[in-house]
């Protein structure tokens, strides 16, 4: 039997043995992609904080309109819903006095990689590094407060033992 799949196996690696593979197909042969039906609408002046959850916490992604609302994408459909307005002024001028995002003074931490969560602010085409690490410059240790104060005005629990779904 040993002998039969060996011989099998050198066979398919000679040269000429197998058929040339089929030609993959062209883009506009392939099916048009959906897009999830909970997508969000994102404008380049939103802000955008996700929490990549972990493996027994749900992650979530708050999209901050310059309304001063917010749209909520978790482990259900999204739910609109309204943001203080001094939270939200209060978010978009810190995200503004602390551009570029990139260059945040955001500590880094040692996480688990089943239960370590990260935390990002996107805004304005940048991301800020994760923020959930407690330490860092100023900027992003308001920051991290600043997203904190809306997710829980928001009613997102952070309670352990969600099953995570994945988000975007």
């Amino acid at each position: 039997m040993f002998a039969l799949l060996l011989a099998a196996t050198l066979a398919q690696m000679q040269p000429g043995a197998s058929p040339a593979p089929e030609p993959a197909p062209a883009a506009s042969d392939l099916p048009p992609r959906r897009m999830p039906r909970n997508a969000p609408h994102i404008e380049s002046s939103d802000a955008v904080i996700r929490n990549s959850g972990s493996t027994n916490t749900a992650g979530f992604l708050v999209v901050v309109h310059q309304d001063y609302s917010a749209d909520v994408y978790g482990a259900g459909d999204a739910e609109h819903k309204s943001v203080g307005a001094p939270q939200a002024k209060w978010l978009f001028e810190k995200l503004q006095a602390a551009m570029p995002l990139g260059d945040l003074g955001a500590a880094r931490c040692m996480k688990s990689a089943s239960f370590g969560s990260s935390t990002t602010i996107a805004y304005e085409g940048q991301m800020t590094p994760d923020l959930s690490c407690g330490a860092g410059s100023d900027a992003a240790r308001e920051l991290a407060r600043t997203a904190a104060v809306i997710v829980n005005q928001l009613g997102i629990p952070s309670g352990v033992g969600r099953l995570r779904r994945r988000l975007l």
